[in-house]
């Protein structure tokens, strides 16, 4: 388990969801009146990554956290230094996929078509989830996840912002 966790780290330290296309969903209570939300604070939350993956696991908190924040302040929210109206949570994984491609024929030398072909690709997809808890009823009342292929690991932060932003668009449901 821990080195499935290690794995996961580093693949997700400086992600970047690229190559194929992110798949944003949004879900949230419709019950829930937004507008009561002004200010918001981090929940608190216990990661313990890998003691030789906790520097690039604070980067990349750093990073999710940065982007979060200038979102939401874009949004006229302010960031709490005591109770809040709103807590926000991130969580972040990543799973190895395979693609398998099956063609039922293919060309040979001078156009002569001959047997099939089978393409396999290997990737990692990554997850990441943006949730808003409501602190006086203790809800989960808004989610985001992003969805995509995680294709660099030396790059990161303008990726992350663009990923970030993407999950906030339609942060606060009107």
């Amino acid at each position: 388990m821990r080195r499935i966790a290690a794995t996961a780290l580093c693949a997700a330290m400086t992600c970047t969801f690229a190559c194929s296309p992110i798949h944003v969903t949004r879900d949230y209570d419709s019950g829930t009146d937004f507008s009561r939300y002004h200010t918001f604070k981090w929940v608190q939350q216990d990661r313990n990554p890998p003691p030789a993956r906790r520097a690039e696991w604070a980067l990349l908190e750093k990073r999710v956290k940065s982007a979060v924040e200038a979102g939401l302040e874009k949004k006229g929210f302010r960031k709490a230094d005591g109770r809040a109206d709103i807590l926000v949570a991130w969580h972040l994984g990543t799973e190895d996929k395979v693609n398998v491609e099956r063609y039922g024929y293919r060309y040979g030398p001078r156009g002569r078509w001959y047997g099939t072909s089978v393409e396999v690709h290997h990737y990692k997809e990554g997850t990441l989830i943006i949730d808003f808890v409501d602190p006086g009823e203790r809800m989960l009342v808004w989610r985001s996840t992003a969805v995509g292929s995680v294709r660099y690991f030396t790059k990161g932060e303008p990726e992350i912002q663009s990923t970030v932003e993407k999950m906030l668009e339609e942060f606060p449901p009107e």
